[in-house]
């Protein structure tokens, strides 16, 4: 049952495939001259380009440590010696396709010359890339960028081409039109192009290519299964190790604010302290302060009637308090 579910999502992947799908690509355009040929005589409006045996997803080693590998979707070379990549790139923005396009174009040149060889021998090499949105908003079906020397406007002419293809170009009536609309297309019967045509059907109607096409695709999910289990993996650790460090440095805050408040502790102690001793020095003085006054007035011969009247206006005491303060002077 679930072998049967599996080969239902398996053929239902299959028939939505479109030519700018880097799995069915990968298929599509291996070792297909006719096909690479078609693509480039079309954008670059270039008869007669011969092409040596295209490949597919060709890695590129970055030959610094730690250096960002590439792979080319269709790298190609033509009988001249000229380089060519086409790229299928389903998303990214102005910015992303810009930087990606001058990242491969670098690359590109450098598989260019061997050690010995002449800058001379150089031949023109040509990053394709196919955008199924109009992400340079011109409306336009192909952007061609060069080098220009801005101090006269001139082209520089060093062989360098970055071209962006709008896959989003709707004119059936162009040749372009009429290719983009091929590598969208989810069906043979409704393609242009025989050489796109054929090749289509045959890995999605044809019982061999059909067959050869599951297999490719089982494997494409086993190696994102294995790549999503290690991303997976690498990604729980990085949370791990992120949530162990945040635990670390929680405790450690946490027993730095423990020994703060125990610091305040013994202040507030400490001003506590300090308050009642300066309370009871007041009240030292308030009380000799009284005792001298009762003292004066007995020297004035004043009566301890007289006294308590004297101490009840002058300090606001009461009766009791004021007949204490007559009574503890002798």
């Amino acid at each position: 049952m679930e072998n049967n579910h599996n080969k239902q999502q398996i053929d239902k992947l299959i028939d939505g495939f479109r030519l700018i799908d880097d799995t069915f690509m990968n298929k599509v355009f291996q070792g297909n001259i006719d096909a690479v040929e078609l693509i480039l005589r079309i954008v670059l409006k270039i008869k007669g380009i011969v092409v040596e045996s295209p490949i597919v997803q060709k890695t590129m080693i970055n030959p610094e440590t730690g250096g960002k590998d590439i792979a080319f979707d269709i790298y190609a070379r033509d009988n001249s010696g000229k380089r060519y990549d086409i790229e299928m790139q389903r998303s990214g923005g102005v910015m992303v396709l810009k930087k990606r396009g001058r990242f491969y174009s670098a690359t590109l040149d450098h598989t260019m010359l061997k050690a010995g060889e002449d800058y001379r021998d150089m031949k023109d090499s040509y990053v394709i890339m196919f955008m199924e949105e109009d992400y340079f908003k011109g409306n336009k079906p192909i952007y061609v960028f060069e080098r220009v020397d801005l101090s006269t406007g001139k082209r520089f002419e060093d062989g360098n081409h970055i071209i962006y293809v709008n896959c989003a170009y709707n004119d059936s009536s162009t040749e372009i039109g009429r290719l983009v609309h091929d590598l969208l297309c989810t069906n043979a019967g409704d393609m242009y192009y025989d050489v796109l045509r054929k090749s289509v059907a045959y890995y999605k109607h044809d019982e061999r290519g059909r067959a050869e096409m599951c297999k490719e695709v089982e494997e494409y999910a086993k190696d994102y299964a294995k790549e999503y289990a290690k991303e997976y993996a690498e990604e729980y650790a990085k949370e791990y190790r992120k949530q162990a460090e945040e635990a670390k440095e929680n405790e450690a805050k946490a027993k730095e604010n423990e020994a703060k408040a125990k610091v305040n502790e013994a202040k507030a102690k400490e001003n506590e302290a300090k308050a009642k001793e300066n309370e009871a020095k007041m009240k030292q003085k308030f009380d000799d302060m009284i005792k001298n006054a009762v003292r004066k007035k007995r020297d004035q011969d004043m009566t301890d009637k007289e006294i308590r009247t004297f101490l009840m206006d002058a300090y606001d005491l009461s009766d009791e308090e004021a007949d204490a303060y007559i009574k503890g002077v002798q």
